[in-house]
Formats: C-alpha cells, structure tokens, sequence
C-alpha cells in the first residue's frame, strides 16, 4: 500500500492486487450525518442520492447509469455517519474510466431543481416508513441520548421536517463545504501501477482543485464524550412485543480493542442466553457495535413478550452482572472465537470494494494506511485476559443507557443497578 498527499492536502492510497481482475476506486469525503447542522440533518443522505442522479455530460439518472454499466463500473453510494462515499467497482482495464466518472460525479453533478425534487420526494417517502419502524425509532433515541448535541446524534435519512424543507441548491452548499482537498481521499485498489494511477488523479481530482483560492480546513470528528452519566428512556407504542436496547459506550474505531469486542460478541450473547433460558416466556438477543473516529457503543437489541417486559429486563441486567461482567472468558473459548473471527477478516478484506473502503476510512480516522497483515498480528496478539478486562470496564452500569418501545413499563434505573456493583 501507498500513500501519496498532494501539495493541496488532497490523499490518494493505492494498494496493488495483481491477483485481482477486477478493481475498485473510491471517492471518500469526510462529512456525513456528523457534519450535519441540527436544521439539515439528513442532507448528507440527500446529497450522495442527487450525486448518482446526472451530471453535465450524463444530464439524468438513467443516462448516468447506462454510461457505467456500458463500462462494467458498477456505483454505490455508502453514505454514513462519518463520510460522503461512492466506490466504483470496474474491470481492471477501465480504471481509468471509473476514477474520470467519480470525478465527474464530484464536480459536475446535476443540482437541477427536478433532481432534487425527485430525490426529495424518495427519500420523505423512506423516512415516512421508517417512522414506524420499532428499531429505527429506539436508535434515534439511543443516538439522542449517547451522543447529545452532536452530529452522531443525527438519523441518517433526516426527519420529516427537514427533509420537507430540502431543495437542490442545499445540497450543492453541503457539497461545497465538505468537499475540499483535505477532506478527499481516492482510494484504488487492483491490478494497478501506483505511478500511473497517480498521474490519473492529479488530471482529474488535483488538477480541478488546485486552482481554487479557498483556504480549505479539514473537518474536525464529533470529540470523544467523557464523563458520561447513563439515562433510562421509553416510548409507548403498541406492539407484539416490546423492543428493549441496552447500551453501554465503548472504545473508539482508532482502538484495537475494538477486535476484542468482535470476537468475544457470540461469545457473551451465548453466556446471555444460557443464562436466561429458563425463562418460559419468548425473548430474542442480538449484538450491535459501532465506531466512530472518537467515540463507539454496544448494544443489546432485545425483543421479548410485553407481559414479561419489566421480569426480563431486571433478569437481564442482573445477567449481564453475574454471568458476563463477573465471569472470566476462557483461554480455550476464546483462541477458539479469535480463529473463526481471522478468517472472516481475510475473507473481508481480499474483497476489493471492502479494501477499498477501508484503506479511505483508515487513513480518514487514524491518519496511517491500513494494512491488513498488521491489523491481523494485532488481532492475533489479543488473549482473552485483556478481553476480561475491557469487558469489566465497558459494563460500567453508571454508564448504561436503557431504551424501550413498547407497553408502558415501569423502570427505575437505580432499582435496575442496584446491588450489581
């Protein structure tokens, strides 16, 4: 892998795949919802959907898109907290093609009010159905909640509200704004020559910035939030069954104990379970995890019959304590988690639109190229005793953040910690 940064501030990291017939090149831009001002939330979603709508020489959608399948370029919007991301997979012939058309999608989009007027129109009708989507509801709270007053707090798709108010021009501004030199990486990954696949970027990414006289400024991440006091919120909404999210924060996406948390995650939610099953009514455990630049959380999506809500609750927390907290990982059980969790690394990243993705996010939030060999030593240098501990200080229940939607239950959050210390 290299690196190479323009005399502007603008990166590119190129990683040589000779093994690979096809190859990917991705258009990172560091915004997204983080970046977001309370009033726009969601223009960054908005944005990156009018990005694959037209642009001058491919004036609509359809003609946009006729030009890359012509070209066996295949587009994808990943929009996220974080980051503004179009990847361009493409035979290993056309790179060239691939990395002229994300420019052109970058600097020429078509803002034209009909654009942004269809876009509107897709995404009001998105947010309208995930209104009433249990688990969308419950993240908007936890977000509000763990990540108060920030842009993290922030749904993806935006609000009714303000997506109401959206038009072409907002998401041109947005654009302007994030997309600057120092907040651009072009990630390519293939069967490249890094020397040649420079000289194709500075024609049409440098080249096309350099004139600018802005003094552009790199976006700064959502800070790390110390000092967290944990909360207990509900929402009344009838259901089958109540949806409950437990969450605690945790490490941050630069860490590499974030690993540990992967690999000892089935390993907790199976304690979870034996814990718990002698329980006679129906519940369901799942394990979510993110990470951003400075902050990152875990979060327990249960689902359980409403009747036995409040019981299951209390049981769980109090499982969480004994059966988790207080109960050591074994060496065995996790050498045994850690192998099966290498091999779905590998297998992850010899994909090359992942690849791609992650050396951009890499360089993005940790400022150092990603290598897959040194990410790897640093997993298998991992043993289940420092597991044991993150484990320990990740489930401080001062922390924990409790969220319900469902019947009305009846949960106080001293009574739900208490005797757990």
């Amino acid at each position: 892998m290299a690196l190479n940064t323009f005399s502007n501030g603008l990166r590119l990291v190129c990683v040589p795949r000779t093994d690979k017939k096809v190859a990917c090149v991705v258009l990172h831009i560091a915004g997204g919802t983080q970046s977001e001002k309370s009033n726009q939330s969601g223009i960054s979603d908005y944005l990156t959907r009018i990005m694959l709508m037209g642009t001058k020489q491919h004036p609509n959608k359809d003609s946009l898109a006729s030009f890359a399948k012509s070209n066996g370029i295949v587009l994808t919007p990943h929009n996220s907290k974080e980051s503004i991301t179009i990847s361009a997979l493409c035979p290993k012939e056309n790179i060239e093609k691939a990395i002229a058309l994300l420019s052109e999608i970058a600097f020429n989009t078509n803002f034209s009010l009909e654009n942004g007027e269809k876009v509107r129109k897709q995404l009001l009708s998105q947010v309208e159905i995930l209104s009433e989507n249990a688990q969308f509801i419950i993240n908007r709270i936890v977000n509000s909640t763990l990540y108060y007053r920030t842009g993290l707090a922030n749904p993806k798709t935006g609000t009714k509200l303000t997506v109401a108010r959206f038009r072409a021009f907002d998401a041109k501004d947005f654009l302007d704004r994030v997309f600057t030199p120092r907040n651009t990486i072009i990630s390519v990954v293939g069967d490249v020559n890094q020397d040649e696949i420079y000289d194709i970027v500075k024609v049409h990414f440098f080249d096309k910035m350099k004139d600018n006289d802005t003094e552009y400024k790199k976006l700064k991440y959502v800070s790390a939030i110390d000092d967290f006091e944990g909360a207990c919120k509900g929402r009344i909404k009838r259901l089958n069954q109540t949806r409950i999210s437990v969450v605690f924060p945790t490490v941050s996406f630069k860490d590499k104990q974030k690993y540990l948390i992967e690999i000892v995650a089935p390993i907790i939610l199976n304690n979870l379970k034996l814990s718990l099953s002698n329980q006679n009514y129906y519940f369901d455990t799942k394990i979510k995890t993110k990470y951003y630049s400075n902050n990152g959380n875990i979060e327990f999506e249960i689902m359980v019959d409403y009747d036995f809500a409040e019981e299951h609750l209390y049981n769980f927390v109090e499982a969480l304590s004994k059966d988790i907290k207080n109960r050591a990982i074994s060496s065995e059980e996790f050498e045994t988690e850690k192998r099966y969790y290498v091999t779905n690394f590998i297998n992850k990243y010899d994909n090359v639109v992942e690849n791609a993705l992650i050396s951009a996010k890499h360089i993005a939030l940790t400022k150092q190229t990603f290598s897959e060999n040194t990410e790897r030593l640093k997993i298998e240098m991992l043993t289940n005793k420092d597991a044991n501990k993150l484990i320990k200080q990740i489930l401080d229940f001062n922390k924990m953040v409790v969220v319900y939607l469902g019947h009305d239950i009846d949960i106080d959050r001293d009574d739900l910690i208490k005797g757990l210390k």
